[in-house]
C-alpha cells in the first residue's frame, strides 16, 4: 500500500471511488471531502494505492476537540472491497502517519451502526473511548470515538 497526495493528476480517480450502498451513511462522499480540504486549513487528503491503482481515500487532521490527530475519513472503493485492502491500508497508514507526524496516538470516530468497521479497528488495536453525539446539517449522528496508541 502506498499513499499519494490528491492533486490535479489524480483527483478524478478519488472522486469516482464510492462505497457500497449499505455503507453510504458511514462516510462522507469523497467529493465533499475534497471540497472541504480545499477550503479548510489543516485537512490532509491522500489516495490509497495498490500498485498504480487508487483503491481508497483517507482524510486526516488535527482535531482540537480531542485534542489530537484524527483519521476523519477512510474508505475503500466498493469494487476493491473484500480483498483485504481496508485492514492493510489502515495498518500502513498508521506507519506512514507516525513517521510523518511523530505522533503518539491517532483517533477515529466510527458510526455506532458500523459493526464491521468497529471490529476491524478493534482488531488493529484501536480502543473504544466514548460515545459521541453531534449534529451536522440538521441530522444527528452517534459515533464511537476510538484511539490507537502508536
Amino acid at each position: 500500500m502506498e499513499f499519494r497526495e490528491i492533486g490535479r493528476s489524480n483527483y478524478w480517480d478519488c472522486m469516482i471511488l464510492t462505497v457500497d450502498d449499505s455503507q453510504v451513511g458511514f462516510v462522507a462522499d469523497n467529493k465533499q471531502s475534497l471540497i472541504e480540504a480545499a477550503y479548510e486549513d489543516g485537512l490532509y487528503v491522500l489516495g490509497i494505492y495498490h500498485e498504480e491503482t487508487m483503491v481508497g481515500f483517507v482524510l486526516y487532521d488535527y482535531d482540537d476537540t480531542f485534542p489530537g490527530w484524527s483519521m476523519s475519513r477512510f474508505m475503500i472503493g466498493k469494487q476493491f472491497q473484500g480483498k483485504g485492502y481496508g485492514k492493510r491500508a489502515v495498518v500502513a497508514f498508521l506507519d506512514y502517519f507516525k513517521k510523518k507526524h511523530n505522533a503518539d496516538k491517532l483517533y477515529i470516530s466510527v458510526s455506532l451502526d458500523n459493526a464491521v468497521a468497529r471490529k476491524m479497528y478493534s482488531n488493529i488495536g484501536f480502543v473504544e473511548v466514548k460515545e459521541v453525539v453531534y449534529t451536522f446539517l440538521d441530522k444527528q449522528f452517534r459515533e464511537m470515538q476510538m484511539v490507537k496508541v502508536l
